[in-house]
């Protein structure tokens, strides 16, 4: 596990129902990333996924909430409800939604200027990209930056994809060029 900034942390594991079918370059790697955040009296986990036993001091002694970019990166969502006695309904206030595709939020984070991506934006291989293989149908590369850009009207610090390494703000300018 790693801090970003203080009070943002990182972290990745395999993801149990992955294979080698949903790898390559139109997939997804079996490391996913997940996040933690101090929110005041609450922390907050995004998209987690085996979290570390760290996470149980970091939440000790305050509520804990998880926040999902979309329903299907519930992951390790029970397990967290059942150790830490976890919310898993609707998001906390320091969460908001910025934008989406289909039912993939992008949070924003204001407290540590980050936005966090779940598979609209992917930081795999190596940088932040669009992933082409998962548009809508009807929907080109293009049309999907035009939609994310107003995003860097937001004074984001921090790109948080699911899939893939955390990026910078020019890492994300780059991906929505």
């Amino acid at each position: 596990m790693q801090e970003l900034a203080e009070g943002l942390w990182w972290w990745t594991a395999p993801h149990p129902d992955w294979s080698p079918s949903d790898g390559g370059p139109d997939g997804w790697e079996r490391e996913v990333s997940s996040y933690a955040f101090d929110c005041g009296e609450t922390f907050v986990l995004v998209d987690p996924q085996s979290p570390p036993s760290i996470l149980d001091e970091l939440a000790a002694g305050r509520d804990v909430a998880v926040a999902l970019t979309c329903e299907w990166h519930r992951r390790s969502t029970d397990e967290i409800v059942e150790r830490l006695g976890a919310s898993a309904d609707g998001l906390p206030p320091c969460v908001e939604v910025k934008a989406g595709v289909d039912d993939d939020r992008v949070l924003w984070l204001p407290q540590h200027r980050a936005l966090v991506f779940g598979d609209t934006v992917l930081g795999e291989p190596d940088e932040l990209r669009l992933p082409d293989a998962w548009l809508s149908e009807g929907e080109s590369h293009e049309s999907r930056a035009a939609a994310l850009r107003p995003l860097l009207e937001l004074p984001v610090e921090h790109a948080l994809p699911t899939h893939g390494k955390p990026g910078t703000r020019a890492a994300l300018e780059r991906a929505l060029a």
